[in-house]
């Protein structure tokens, strides 16, 4: 995409990687440079300094009418929604609305491999990624992760390089407009998520099914078949494809009924979802040509994922996990089922207006003791958790509502013994307390390792 002396406004500068990355790479191209974010300078200073020295005008704490009118291209951060009365005016202005992703995939030589899902997308990139890379072919990860600059990461691939994308539902959206999916696709489910973005949740799964709408009949495209959602795609998809199934025990291709069995499951990564996303990485990487010997030996040693049922420590018998990218009621579930001991559980935030289902259920049956973070969501989980008491006729676990994080911690420590898991695992997003969840986690593991 030629964007040498075009008028560029990127939308949302952030402080993750995305639109720094998109300022970084217009400047860079010769575009005249925009950034704007309603967040202040004071929060968005990381980011201005990372771009110092580049031809970029910051506007910052407002959007401004005028820098659409202005802008030729508007590159939007995956978080701003696609009916922004913003955007409306710059298209009605002739703008061009783009994405950083579709920049990237527009000028990326290598193979990409895409990974995408409600839950388990970040553990099975990363693993099939680890998986790549111990075979010896170069690989990169970038797309939907923390403090990655993906276009950044163009000068570092030739056409041999394996490119593994995590793609969330937002970035998806981006690859619709130029009709380009990536050549492998990697599918590990689709639970309700953003409804306060999306109409419902089958527009949320229509965007997730851009990562293989746009497929040939030469692409390659792998499904979870036990998530109603994810079966249905895999049906659909243009390229060769396979399924995975815990339940039925392994992979297939689609339209067989020979199940390959799984075959890698000893691992250190806790709970069902984890055997879930592992089944997927490594059937993909076996269809991509990698041995056995290397997909075996990297399953056994990966450890998983910063924020994700991650063990940050072992103190005076209690383990402490760090489940902070937890933030829907389907993964803090999830999370509460990875544990067979008895777990004093750290949950709450604030709602992306998602239902409970049998969240408060597993925590009643689940929890000893239960520490709430103030928020909307929590307003919401209060009242399902005192019904679910009620209901199973057991003791109230709830010990309090906490609007100080520190204050709760501190009553969440003391309320272990020996053998407990203290988990972490909010179950909604975390603005209001924090920055974003990965400050959330990053707290928790500070206040962990300073016990």
């Amino acid at each position: 995409m030629e964007l040498r002396g075009k008028r560029v406004l990127v939308m949302g500068l952030g402080l993750q990687g995305s639109g720094m990355a998109a300022a970084r790479y217009a400047a860079q191209q010769g575009a005249q440079v925009r950034a704007t974010d309603m967040r202040s300078p004071e929060v968005l200073a990381p980011s201005v300094k990372a771009l110092s020295g580049l031809p970029i005008e910051f506007v910052l704490g407002q959007h401004r009418e005028e820098d659409f009118r202005w802008a030729e291209i508007v590159i939007r951060n995956p978080g701003v929604p696609r009916n922004s009365p913003y955007l409306l005016l710059a298209q009605a202005n002739g703008a061009r609305i783009e994405m950083e992703i579709a920049l990237f995939f527009l000028a990326c030589p290598g193979r990409i491999i895409g990974v995408t899902g409600t839950r388990g997308k970040t553990t099975t990139a990363s693993l099939l990624y680890e998986i790549l890379r111990a075979s010896g072919a170069p690989t990169i990860l970038g797309g939907n992760v923390a403090g990655v600059e993906t276009l950044s990461l163009l000068p570092q691939i030739h056409k041999e390089t394996q490119v593994v994308l995590e793609l969330s539902s937002w970035q998806l959206e981006g690859l619709a407009p130029h009709s380009i999916s990536p050549a492998v696709a990697v599918m590990t489910n689709i639970y309700p998520d953003h409804l306060n973005t999306y109409r419902d949740i089958d527009d949320y799964a229509e965007a997730k099914a851009n990562i293989f709408r746009h497929q040939t009949a030469s692409g390659l495209s792998v499904f979870n078949y036990d998530n109603d959602h994810t079966r249905r795609f895999g049906e659909e998809a243009p390229g060769h494809t396979w399924f995975t199934s815990l339940r039925l025990g392994g992979s297939f291709e689609r339209g067989s009924s020979q199940v390959e069995p799984f075959a890698f499951s000893e691992t250190p990564l806790a709970g069902r979802h984890n055997q879930e996303n592992i089944l997927l990485a490594t059937t993909t990487a076996r269809l991509l040509n990698i041995s056995d010997d290397v997909i075996a030996a990297t399953v056994r040693t990966f450890r998983g994922v910063a924020h994700r049922l991650e063990e940050v420590r072992v103190h005076q018998g209690v383990r402490y996990i760090n489940d902070s990218t937890s933030t829907t009621p389907v993964a803090g579930r999830a999370g509460l089922e990875a544990f067979d001991t008895p777990i004093v559980l750290v949950t709450g935030g604030t709602t992306k207006n998602l239902p409970l289902d049998t969240w408060p259920d597993a925590i009643v049956r689940r929890c000893r003791d239960v520490v709430l973070l103030a928020g909307s969501g929590t307003d919401e989980l209060l009242p399902a958790l005192r019904a679910e008491v009620k209901r199973q006729g057991v003791d109230d676990p709830v010990r309090g509502v906490f609007d100080d994080f520190e204050q709760a911690m501190r009553s969440a420590v003391a309320l272990t013994r020996p053998g407990d898991t203290l988990l972490f695992s909010p179950g909604f997003t975390s603005f209001g307390m924090f920055l974003n969840e990965f400050e959330r986690g990053d707290r928790f593991t500070q206040f962990v390792r300073a016990l």
